[in-house]
């Protein structure tokens, strides 16, 4: 019965049973330890392993690729220590053969066929240290070490005197030895992500270094001497407690790229204009209350100012930033727009979101380049809010207009109250008639007709200025049923909006088959007109709007009577 022993009662042996339970034991067990083997070897993040396992996981065809190609990669395999064979990899073996195998060796596999090695990409594994071997590496020119656990450096490393491109981000680097500052030929440094406190003086002795990234460390300044690092030309320093720059910064004449963005700066050097080469500023999360006029900058493009405490913009800021094309300045205490922000003849993005600006200068709606423009968050007085929610296009058409409008008035003669003037005499052939003696038309259209609910439409049926071609205005008195304005209008076929401001007007003989829109907007401002009705015309059950501000405001309502 299954192998055990019954004994004379007809029960199992209890020996046999407690052999087979001792056996299921260690076979699970067995089982288990093999698991965990298997686990340790396809997975190294969940087994530290020693010198030993690394020397042993470090396979030989990478030394044949390796020293075919000049670059060994090793990222990404749980090293915690550097094999010694990868600083032997340049000691190829020249003894004589001892046997006639080796002496049919093939030819890529010879020795004098061989590269040294100057690619050594170490990322991804869990390196606590360097050997001070690392000097044996003489031909490296990429050294790649990020995302490891390194705490320091081996003075040796200097010795890599060929050295281009060294990458330590996200370590745990506090600094570097004194002497790495003095590799002759280093372009590229990249320190990020580690807990450097301070830069030490000598950095300013890398005079080919082209290429700085110490963002996300703690420093809390830059070392006087850093302008002698005349051919950086990105500089990146964002993610620290830096609260002052030095002025030897304007001396690095050859930076393109400065961010600074996430520290605790309260001011910029007033010459920032000496960075002529300078085209991409980032200063967002500091506490900058003021700006520097930026003369000089003549390439720069991107600035970016965003969360700060800038309260006003410099009167010659705009005029020495002919090539901006980004200008975000949200989340600060600008009041006001300088009128000369029309100078930036190249701008395609202007962030003011988040300010305390209350009016925007006609003078916006002359950048023809502008596709964004972001507002939300301030207290716009000056334009609609249904215009303000229609984005950027309707702001700026909107801009547009008033600023054309307001060229028109200040070019018509002004006429006072009680003036009489013949329509059929006045020049009136391109359909524009415009007489304002009202200055009572204020920049949110108290004249204008307010759009129907919803109206985002961007057809012109309801105008927000008064348009050329679009728009007639008659303020002066006339005697009572007089139809000259009518008339005129009437012929008009593309007329949009008839005011009648300041007249005497009881009521008009209007045939409104001879306007194109049936949608006729109709102004009655400080006016005696109070009917559109003439017991001589029909009425047509159209309704249109109808505005008589009696001086009261914009007031509008929609008759049932149409002219």
């Amino acid at each position: 019965m299954n192998g055990n022993r019954v004994n004379s009662e007809g029960g199992i042996d209890a020996t046999t049973s407690t052999t087979n339970s001792v056996h299921s034991i260690n076979n699970t067990a067995s089982r288990t330890c093999r698991v965990r083997s298997r686990l340790g070897e396809l997975n190294p993040l969940f087994h530290k392993r020693n010198k030993t396992e690394d020397e042993k996981s470090f396979p030989p065809h990478l030394i044949k690729q390796a020293r075919k190609t000049g670059a060994l990669q090793l990222s990404g395999r749980g090293l915690t220590s550097v094999p010694d064979k990868i600083y032997q990899i340049n000691q190829s073996d020249k003894d004589l053969p001892t046997s006639l195998e080796e002496l049919t060796v093939r030819e890529e596999d010879a020795w004098w066929n061989q590269m040294p090695l100057t690619n050594l990409d170490l990322s991804s594994n869990a390196l606590t240290h360097l050997s001070p071997k690392i000097e044996n590496l003489e031909t490296l020119t990429t050294l790649t070490l990020h995302d490891n656990l390194l705490t320091s450096l081996p003075r040796s490393i200097c010795r890599l005197e060929k050295l281009v491109r060294v990458n330590l981000s996200r370590n745990k680097l506090r600094e570097l030895p004194v002497d790495f500052y003095s590799l002759p030929e280093l372009r590229y440094l990249n320190i990020s992500y580690n807990e450097f406190e301070e830069l030490h003086p000598a950095v300013s002795d890398l005079h080919m270094l082209e290429y700085l990234d110490a963002s996300h460390n703690s420093l809390t300044g830059l070392p006087n001497g850093i302008g002698f690092l005349v051919r950086v030309s990105e500089l990146l320093l964002s993610h620290n407690h830096i609260k002052e720059l030095p002025s030897d910064l304007v001396n690095m004449r050859s930076l393109q790229k400065l961010d600074l963005n996430h520290n605790d700066l309260i001011a910029l050097p007033e010459d920032m204009g000496s960075l002529r080469k300078l085209v991409c500023l980032y200063l967002q999360h500091n506490d900058i209350t003021q700006l520097p006029d930026f003369e000089g900058c003549q390439n720069l493009q991107d600035l970016y100012i965003a969360n700060n405490l800038v309260g006003k913009l410099p009167e010659s800021f705009c005029s020495n930033l002919p090539h901006l094309k980004i200008l975000d300045l949200r989340d600060n205490k600008i009041t006001k727009i300088p009128d000369e922000i029309s100078l930036l003849k190249n701008l395609i993005r202007l962030d003011l979101t988040n300010n305390s600006i209350s009016n925007l200068p006609l003078s916006l709606g002359s950048l023809a380049h502008l596709v964004s423009l972001q507002i939300d968050g301030n207290p716009i007085k000056s334009i609609r809010r249904d215009i303000l929610q229609c984005g950027t296009n309707r702001i700026l058409r909107t801009l547009r207009e008033r600023a054309r409008a307001s060229n028109e008035n200040q070019q018509q003669p002004q006429l006072k109250q009680g003036d009489t003037v013949s329509l059929n005499s006045a020049s009136t052939s391109s359909g524009t008639f415009v007489q304002n003696n009202s200055d009572k038309m204020g920049a949110d259209g108290l004249n204008s007709p307010r759009r129907p609910a919803g109206g985002c439409d961007e057809d012109t049926t309801f105008p927000d200025k008064h348009n050329s071609h679009t728009y007639m205005n008659v303020n002066m008195d006339q005697p009572s049923g007089t139809t000259a304005a009518a008339a005129q209008a009437q012929s008009m076929h593309s007329m949009q909006q008839f005011a009648f401001n300041y007249n005497c007007y009881e009521y008009m003989k209007m045939d409104v088959s001879k306007f194109v829109n049936p949608y006729f907007p109709y102004n009655n401002c400080y006016g005696t007109l109070t009917s559109t009705y003439d017991p001589h015309y029909p009425i047509y059950q159209q309704p249109i709007p109808y505005q008589n501000n009696n001086g009261h405001g914009g007031c509008s309502i929609y008759s049932q009577n149409i002219f």
